[in-house]
């Protein structure tokens, strides 16, 4: 054999070598082609905002209004009879200040109490009113600061959060004067706490 014949049969024998280790290049696994992603330009219609309908809460009774903060029934304790009747029998003897809008006096009891959630196991329950002299006068302190009178009505009430029957009810005036001075006199009208 000559020099090419020689170096032809060592090639073959390279190449089929590389062949069965799998190191040829006809074994090679073709790249599969990525699919074509197509992007819409038109956009998905979202649903449409379903907006809570907030219900405003109406009194039971027409000795009290809601404070401003307490504008939707979710914020609001149940007002069961049982509640309406006791503020009114507590209400209805206290003298508050009548209606001066100069003042900024409404003439009416507010409900005031914190925001609450529904199936707590307690229920608060608060009004205010201002009584006759809230603000229409002042006083020095001993530091020399000016002081405006106070004189307003409390009635604090408790209800049990699953049977909502009344727990507690509590009646307080509360007086700032020269007299009694910046901490003020508290006078409890009435308590009472069910079993």
């Amino acid at each position: 054999m000559n020099k090419v014949t020689k170096g032809l049969l060592a090639g073959a024998v390279v190449v089929s070598l590389f062949a069965t280790m799998g190191c040829g290049g006809s074994d090679k696994k073709k790249e599969e082609p990525k699919p074509a992603t197509t992007t819409t330009t038109a956009k998905q219609e979202k649903a449409p905002e379903v907006k809570k309908e907030v219900v405003k809460p109406v009194p039971k009774s027409k000795l009290y209004k809601y404070a401003l903060h307490l504008n939707d029934v979710e914020k609001l304790p149940p007002m069961t009879d049982e509640v309406i009747a006791e503020f009114e029998k507590q209400a209805k003897p206290i003298k508050i200040a009548p209606e001066d809008m100069k003042k900024g006096r409404h003439g009416i009891w507010v409900f005031n109490s914190s925001p609450q959630k529904k199936g707590a196991q307690v229920y608060t329950y608060r009004w205010t009113a201002e009584l006759d002299g809230h603000h229409d006068s002042e006083f020095t302190n001993d530091k020399g600061k000016k002081i405006n009178e106070q004189h307003f009505a409390h009635i604090d009430m408790t209800t049990d959060g699953k049977t909502e029957k009344l727990r507690s009810v509590r009646v307080v005036k509360y007086h700032v004067t020269k007299d009694t001075g910046e901490k003020g006199k508290l006078e409890e009208v009435y308590k009472q706490t069910f079993k």
